[in-house]
């Protein structure tokens, strides 16, 4: 037997994957190679010499497939069978057969001899395999071959075979389940910030199955790093000692099992030394509520290396530790936060390597909800003595401090329960404070603020305390709103009266009555005096332990009305004994101190009836006046009787009874009233009478002196008064033109009926529209004319009950005359006839009751109007919007650097704001269409249409509006003298001008103007035309203005077609809303997408090189120079031109909602610029544009942009706006 063959390697031999490997084996006689199964990338080549046999085997670029047992051995050599040793022997006691799952496995139990009957036992659990020829079998050069999963179950393994009647086994083998998942891979740290010297170490680790060899693999920015091998530990650790800037990048590590691979990943930053840098801009004023439930966080955001120790401070002193209050260096935490958490903090960040300082500071505002302090100190009912002139205070705390204190006030008939125990919640008719409301007539209200005490005290002062109320006192800010009610209760304290008079008579009923208020005073009682003569003079009041008090033995009667209660003292039949001095016992509740009111009772004795006075005869002229008077006396007073001849003698014309009968006055005397005339005076006790003839003298006349005066008098009121009505026909009314350059310039269209009687015909609901004038706060005028203006105000409570809102007040300038109220009353009822929509000025309320202007108060626009907003954004004005955001943002940013998501709103906002476009040109169009479709639809008419007349109110909405009273057209150029009257003809249709016809079609051709001045960017219309006569002649005979200069074709088409000379063929605002809607429309479609290598551009609609494309038109025009951009306009003379073809190059975009446009615009009721068999090519036409298909991110941003552009007009119940797939 020869020797062995031998190798130049030995045992277990690693390599890297992708390495080369070279085996050598020299023998004696011929070799071979056996290799594993699995192994391709090897080839084999002879190296024999100096006498040897000698073989190479070289493996290229290895894999794990080439994993595995390599074999050297004799080929063709001569094997002497041995039946005592069948199976080769091992050199071990046991092996390890690793195998995975899915795959066949090869127990290595070879054998000496071929051709044996072999078999495979396993133990644990104990089982025999019989070789199948198929998925199994055995060969004497490897094994035993079978499949992995029916041994995967077994512990230990065995050939066996059976020579003769002898059983031979081979060595044992364990069986090991050899892996491949890999669960998870991580990298950490995943973020490094290194300065440059410093050590960078990485470690990789995965967790995976059982007996899984894995494949560790460094990549730095994609470039191969050599790793390091820890097989133990599955893991592998990057160590870079001294980096340098050069290894700032990604770090990939990539974990390969052979059938399944995983990576992970780290950001690497080396900065060249320690730095700090907090991120501007830095918000310097904090804003939050008391207690609010949310932490409030205040962020600081900076970069820095290394991570800075830190402190805070408030008002340069350390912050305090409270478990409320969490302190990091990018975050100020405060949970719950309380008034005493305002002022002013202070972080500072301090370099560990350098010491450097950062120090940034911010104020901390803490809202606090108002409180009425006297609500926790003092009573809820306050008692006041009648004819008292008291002070009702009100003390409100807060921040900010309540700008003022609202008194309001009800009856106790308003809430009849007001001063029981029943709650007040029910009660509702609280009404405001003015200098005439209420039982209690108020002096002022006097209002003190201390802004550094943060509070407000209002005093209202009433002139007189006569009746029981309530008040209510409210105070608000921003926060929150709080209240006290008052029980203001009115006491006429104690008082003791006698009935029925002060001075009673002997036999009268009389009545001690004794009353006092049940809330301050209890226990009353009626006493007899004893002690004290008739000849002591007593204060009316006296201490009750002072007197000699014997109960009365006549009968009381207590009654009780309201809090008053009273107790009376009954004596029937009064007589000499009944007279002394009486005391009224009462008890102050809250002392309990007894205090009595002494009443001295003296009766009159009884007298018969005389008279002091004897009449005597008298002698009277016709038609004069006489007076007889009959002086009576006696106890009870006399009751007097006149009678003439026997017959009484009763009031009538010319006959006068005065002074209880006493006095009998004849007027104009007659012949008739000569006669006898008695006096007689009665009382219980007697009569007595006395008497006296008239005698007349002289003739009567024959006038009718009563009959004359009331005749006349109905004669001279029926001349005045058809005096007045012919003055009132006489007058002359006001024209339309008249109505106009005064006040109303939206009137109801109405064919017959005269402007002032539909306004009577509207009513104005007070209790819907009326707001107190007292929670008007007016600030700066907004526009002033020749009778009224409009000023900016702050309305309290206007639309919710705590909020301030700010609103535009339409009044009357001081002096202003009786039409010119009625005038503003009529636009009122008019606004509430026209009702609410999006695109016109909505009216909020109004200030119509006595004590006050008349204030109409409509929405705020804080914009102005659309006239001027356009002159403002002349130099930024561009047909295409560009949006440039990072496309990636580098991975090493720390979490401090990343933008978020309200910071990309942040950037689209302020760029959306920066600039005016197309598409928010043709959207104001649109919108001011809508509000004219909604105005006509509500049978009114504007007549000033123009954009002076829009204004521009937040997210790109506008509203119709006329601000008429606050417009002088006597100094406004753009009103023009015709006649008496200044009129805008430069945006009046041609039957307003000469026929001053007013028509939802007129209204349209102003539309027309409008949209030249929107598209001149508010040029005025006409530029250096003379507006005269000639200039009215020419535009009835046909001639337009010349194409302003943003404006499309279809634009200017339509301009053309609301400028129609007939008005039924201009297009009605339905058509228009249709027409620009899908002009919108289109305009959205037109955003294409670009993707760079780091930034992506979204532009929308036009190129600003585009040329204009449109179909020939052939339109007189006038001759005008171009349009300026400047306020001050060169006036010249007009001749007439033909309009050259200009031309439009719009960026066009291809889609299936394009095609779906172009087919809705040919088919709409509304066809601009159609309206001939015009072939032309429509303006949005079948061009496609082909780029790149954008990432996920450019399309998320698109969408974005245009939701965040395009919201409002979706209110508006527009068709959806879709991003065209390009």
């Amino acid at each position: 037997m020869p020797d062995p063959p031998m190798l130049n390697i030995y045992g277990i031999h690693r390599m890297n994957k992708s390495e080369n490997l070279e085996l050598t084996c020299r023998g004696r006689q011929y070799l071979r190679w056996t290799t594993p199964p699995t192994s391709t990338r090897f080839s084999t080549s002879d190296c024999s010499g100096s006498g040897l046999f000698c073989t190479t085997l070289r493996i290229f670029n290895a894999t794990v497939n080439e994993t595995g047992q390599y074999q050297c051995s004799y080929r063709d050599l001569k094997v002497e069978d041995d039946d005592r040793v069948p199976f080769v022997p091992s050199e071990k006691d046991y092996e390890v057969v690793f195998i995975r799952e899915g795959q066949r496995v090869v127990i290595p139990c070879r054998g000496s001899l071929e051709n044996l009957n072999v078999t495979l036992h396993t133990k644990y659990p104990n089982k025999e395999l019989h070789p199948d020829g198929k998925d199994s079998w055995w060969d004497a050069r490897t094994g035993f071959t079978v499949p992995s999963h029916l041994i995967s179950y077994a512990g230990v393994v065995s050939c066996q075979t059976r020579i003769g009647n002898e059983t031979f086994k081979s060595p044992l083998y364990i069986v090991a389940v050899v892996g491949y998942k890999i669960y998870n891979l991580s990298l950490t740290p995943v973020e490094v910030r290194l300065s440059v010297g410093e050590r960078l170490v990485l470690s990789c680790l995965a967790h995976t199955e059982l007996n899984v060899g894995i494949e560790f693999n460094w990549t730095h920015s994609g470039q191969a790093l050599v790793s390091l091998w820890n097989s133990l530990e599955l893991s592998n650790t990057l160590i870079v000692e001294n980096v340098t800037v050069d290894h700032t990048g990604e770090y990939t590590c990539t974990a390969s099992s052979g059938q399944m691979e995983k990576s992970a990943s780290a950001f690497l930053k080396v900065y060249e030394k320690p730095f700090i840098d907090i991120e501007e801009p830095w918000l310097k004023v904090w804003e939050v509520n008391v207690e609010d439930q949310k932490s409030t966080q205040i962020p600081v955001k900076y970069l820095a290396y290394p991570d800075p120790s830190f402190k805070w401070l408030k008002n340069g002193l350390p912050l305090k530790e409270d478990y409320r209050i969490k302190q990091r260096s990018d975050a100020l935490i405060i949970r719950g936060v309380k008034e005493i958490d305002a002022g002013n903090y202070t972080i500072v960040l301090i370099n560990k390597i350098t010491k450097e300082e950062q120090r940034r500071s911010f104020q901390l505002l803490v809202n606090v909800p108002p409180k009425i302090i006297e609500k926790e100190v003092a009573v809820d009912t306050d008692v006041h003595p009648y004819g008292s002139s008291p002070t009702l205070r009100c003390t409100a705390r807060g921040f900010p401090t309540p700008a003022l204190i609202h008194w309001q006030w009800m009856s106790k008939e308003d809430c009849p329960e007001a001063f029981s125990e029943i709650p007040l919640k029910k009660c509702t008719g609280w009404r405001d404070i003015t200098n005439s409301s209420g039982h209690n007539p108020v002096d002022r209200i006097v209002t003190d603020t201390d802004h550094a005490q943060k509070k407000i005290v209002s005093s209202l002062k009433i002139k007189k305390a006569e009746a029981r109320a309530l008040y209510r006192c409210m105070a608000a800010n921003k926060v929150a709103e709080d209240s006290r009610i008052i029980l203001f209760h009115v006491t006429r304290g104690l008082e003791v009266s006698m009935l029925p008079s002060n001075e009673p008579v002997e036999e009268d009923h009389v009545a001690l009555r004794c009353r006092a208020d049940k809330l301050i005073y209890g226990n009353l009682a009626w006493f007899r005096v004893a002690n004290i003569s008739k000849s002591e003079q007593l204060a009316s009041v006296q201490p009750c332990r002072s007197l000699t008090l014997q109960p009365p033995s006549q009968s009381v009667l207590a009654t009780q009305h309201g809090t008053n209660v009273t107790l009376e003292l009954l004596l029937p039949n009064a007589s000499r004994q009944d007279e002394g001095l009486y005391a009224c016992q009462v008890q102050n509740i809250k002392t309990k101190e007894r205090t009595c009111l002494l009443r001295r009772l003296s009766l009159r004795g009884l007298e018969a009836a005389r008279v002091v006075n004897n009449l005597t005869d008298q002698k009277v002229n016709i038609s004069a006046t006489i007076s007889l008077l009959c002086d009576v006396a006696g106890t009870p007073t006399p009751t007097v009787v006149w009678t003439k001849n026997n017959h009484t003698v009763v009031e009538g014309s010319g006959v006068i009874l005065s002074q209880q009968n006493h006095v009998l006055t004849i007027q104009r005397v007659k012949k008739e009233d000569s006669g006898l005339y008695t006096c007689t005076a009665c009382n219980s006790r007697g009569c007595d009478t006395s008497q006296a003839f008239l005698t007349t003298e002289g003739t009567e006349e024959k006038t009718n002196v009563e009959l004359i005066v009331p005749i006349g008098s109905v004669v001279i009121a029926m001349f005045f008064w058809l005096l007045i009505v012919f003055v009132i026909r006489g007058r002359k009314r006001p024209n339309g033109g008249d109505l106009k350059a005064g006040y109303l310039s939206m009137i109801l269209d109405s064919e017959d009926m005269p402007m002032d009687e539909q306004c009577e015909r509207l009513t104005y609901d007070a209790n819907k529209w009326e707001f107190p004038r007292e929670r008007l706060k007016l600030g700066d005028p907004l526009g002033r004319g020749a009778f009224g203006q409009v000023v900016e105000a702050a309305a309290f409570g206007i639309e919710k009950a705590s909020t301030c809102t700010t609103v535009a007040v339409k009044m009357l300038k001081e002096g202003a005359t009786s039409s010119e109220y009625r005038a503003l009353m009529s636009e009122l009822k008019i606004l509430i006839h026209i009702g609410h929509h999006l695109n016109v000025v909505n009216l909020l309320g109004a200030c119509t009751r006595p004590g006050g202007p008349l204030m109409v108060i409509v929405e705020y626009c804080k914009h102005g109007n659309l006239s001027s907003y356009l002159k403002s954004k002349r130099g930024e004005y561009s047909p295409y919007k560009e949006i440039w955001v990072w496309g990636r943002l580098p991975s090493w940013t720390s979490a401090q650097e990343r933008l978020s998501a309200p910071q990309l709103e942040t950037i689209l906002q302020s760029t959306d704001d920066d600039h005016l476009t197309m598409e928010d040109l043709i959207s104001y169009s649109f919108q001011v269409a809508k509000g004219m479709e909604f105005l006509s639809s509500r049978k009114c008419i504007h007549r000033d249409l123009a954009a002076r007349n829009i204004l521009l109110s937040e997210n790109n909405v506008v509203k119709i509006c006329d601000f008429g009273l606050a417009r002088d057209v006597y100094k406004d150029p753009d009103y023009v003298r015709k006649g008496d009257a200044r009129l805008p003809l430069k945006w009046m249709a041609p039957e307003t001008i000469f026929d001053r016809v007013y028509t939802t079609q007129s209204d349209v051709w102003s539309f027309g103007v409008l949209l030249w001045e929107i598209f001149s960017l508010g040029a005025s219309p006409y530029p250096g035309v003379c507006i005269d006569e000639s200039f009215c002649r020419r535009l009835k005979e046909g001639t337009r203005m010349r194409p302003p200069e943003y404006a499309t074709t279809e634009i200017y088409q339509t301009m053309l077609d609301c400028w129609l000379d007939r008005p039924t063929d201009r297009p009605t605002f339905a058509e228009l809303v249709e027409h620009l809607g899908n002009l919108l429309q289109a305009s959205a479609q037109q955003v294409c997408v670009d993707l760079g290598n780091s930034m992506i551009a979204v532009v929308t609609l036009l190129s600003e090189q585009s040329e204009k494309c449109s179909r020939p038109l052939s339109v007189k025009m006038f001759e005008d120079i171009p349009v300026a951009h400047s306020s001050v306009m060169v006036s010249v003379c007009d001749s007439t031109n033909e309009i050259h073809k200009p031309h439009f190059q719009l960026l066009r975009c291809k889609s299936k909602e394009s095609l779906a446009s172009e087919s809705s615009n040919q088919t709409s009721g509304y066809q601009s610029g159609y309206h001939s068999d015009d072939t032309d090519t429509p303006i949005y036409a079948n061009e496609e544009v082909i780029m790149n298909s954008p990432s996920s991110l450019s399309l998320f941003i698109v969408q974005y942009f245009t939701f965040h552009r395009y919201y409002t007009l979706r209110t508006m119940e527009t068709q959806a706006i879709e991003i065209c797939s390009l």
